[in-house]
């Protein structure tokens, strides 16, 4: 599976009107794109911060999808005042693992790696076997989601919790271990960053969450 991530900067005052034309727009633009099992809109409410990922099923589907992404995009920056696009990523998923569907009012812990693209592998590698154990024991997990671009070298890795405190509650215990992961992936000090978004928008294929969903 591949995604893109649209990174999008809204003016707070402004961001309730982006949410709902990415529900009344973008999801339908893109759900009805040959290859597409998913799309989801991630919100910082209190900086305007955005995050736009969409699923596909193969990398020919997200290729071919390109044309889709840019009207997209085009037609989000026309209909939101002051929305501005901050830019595109694209990446394969290498880890999904959910403890049911995905939910809107959910928090999501977005951490971006720039790593060694030599390393990323026994970066994802140490998150599967280390790191993904201890996340599960934690209290309101929800889903794990790693992908990497191995041009770029660049490693995701969201953690998604039902609620703010679950999610402020994990920190003490996944710290350790995300540094870990960042020092396998050949990562500086200055080239990790983490993020906290809240999910408010989410629609994925049923088939795909069955795939990636585990008890």
């Amino acid at each position: 599976m591949f995604i893109r991530a649209t990174r999008v900067q809204t003016p707070p005052d402004k961001l309730q009107e982006a949410i709902e034309n990415f529900e009344t727009n973008t999801v339908k633009r893109f759900r009805a794109t040959p290859g597409n099992v998913g799309v989801f809109l991630m919100v910082n409410r209190e900086t305007g911060a955005g995050l736009g990922v969409t699923y596909w099923e193969s990398a020919k589907a997200l290729a071919a999808s390109e044309q889709v992404g840019v009207e997209g995009r085009t037609q989000a920056i026309r209909t939101v005042p002051g929305t501005q696009i901050v830019n595109v990523d694209r990446a394969e998923v290498m880890i999904m693992d959910r403890t049911g569907a995905p939910q809107t009012g959910t928090f999501s812990r977005l951490v971006l790696v720039n790593a060694d693209p030599e390393k990323v592998d026994a970066a994802v590698q140490h998150i599967r076997n280390h790191t993904l154990p201890i996340l599960k024991t934690l209290k309101g997990y929800r889903a794990t989601i790693v992908t990497i671009d191995r041009t770029l070298g660049r490693l995701s890795a969201s953690t998604v919790w039902a609620s703010k405190a679950d999610l402020d509650a994990s920190e003490s215990k996944i710290a350790g271990p995300r540094a870990e992961a960042a020092k396998i992936a050949g990562a500086g000090p200055h080239d990790v960053s983490v993020e906290i978004f809240e999910s408010v928008v989410v629609s994925m294929s049923e088939s795909a969450v069955q795939a990636t969903t585990t008890a």
